[in-house]
């Protein structure tokens, strides 16, 4: 197999462990898997780094992955088997990068192997059941529904963000702009993760859909950041007009949390932004 499939199934295998880890009650288990999702996205930005650094142009298009279960067990083999699957696609005369991958693995494995021989651990996944209720809320038809509507729409944009900023940061030689890709994908882990656990309560988890491939692999990065920070712009509105209309101060305090956030994004946005006119 290519590196380059291989770079397609890793995005694959990180979105597996990665939605996994947000189907799961158990925090201490959730914790586990996303840690392994994690170390999972270095993996495919190393790799990409590596590819696009010896000219191969990759990609983030995607098949249906088979990561949705009834409870952990099954949850726990299905990515056992992909983990084992694309350990055996690795070239045989292994780099130390695909080394680090094997071993990450390896231990991945293990671990995976060891939660399974603990009865306790078998607990029903309710992920997937639409259940749209939240815990400790009494939310109206019209409040879910507009939170539901929200969290489809910024999932899928903080887990577009992390690939495009990724993708950018794979061509760009400038310390100053890597380290704002990396912060702002940072944040978007962090914002997804936010977002995918309460679509995990409500059960209505679902994977994001694929990136098209134009808005990754754009031309003009000054554009991008423009069009970026209408984007953030937009999500800001979004964020305090879902505030105001679920009029619950708890959900109201985290949605206004998520919309500071965006304050300073777009100030990384401006600042990237200037840079680049500066050195152009």
């Amino acid at each position: 197999m290519s590196k380059k499939d291989i770079f397609g199934q890793k995005h694959e295998l990180w979105l597996a462990i990665l939605f996994g880890s947000f189907s799961v009650k158990d925090e201490k288990i959730s914790d586990i898997l996303y840690d392994f999702a994690m170390i999972e996205y270095r993996h495919l930005n190393w790799l990409g780094s590596k590819l696009t650094s010896e000219g191969f142009k990759v990609g983030y298009e995607k098949g249906e992955i088979d990561y949705k279960a009834k409870d952990n067990f099954e949850l726990f083999e299905k990515l056992i088997s992909l983990i084992k699957a694309i350990k055996a696609s690795y070239p045989k005369d292994q780099s130390a990068l695909f080394s680090r991958f094997k071993s990450d693995e390896d231990y991945f494995l293990q671990k995976l192997t060891s939660l399974l021989k603990d009865p306790k651990n078998r607990q029903e996944i309710t992920a997937y059941d639409k259940n749209r209720k939240l815990e400790g809320f009494e939310l109206s038809s019209d409040q879910t529904d507009a939170l539901t509507l929200f969290l489809f729409e910024e999932s899928y944009k903080e887990y577009e963000l992390i690939l495009v900023y990724t993708y950018a940061n794979f061509f760009t030689d400038s310390k100053l702009l890597s380290n704002i890709f990396a912060d702002l994908i940072y944040e978007s882990h962090f914002h997804l993760k936010s977002f995918a656990k309460m679509m995990s309560e409500m059960g209505i988890l679902t994977m994001p859909r694929e990136i098209m491939e134009q808005v990754y692999r754009f031309d003009d990065l000054e554009k991008f950041l423009i069009d970026g920070i209408k984007e953030e712009e937009g999500a800001k509105e979004e964020c305090v007009r879902l505030a105001k209309s679920i009029d619950h101060e708890e959900l109201s305090d985290f949605f206004f949390f998520i919309n500071n956030q965006e304050d300073y994004h777009i100030e990384l946005m401006k600042k990237a932004l200037s840079h680049i006119k500066e050195n152009s």
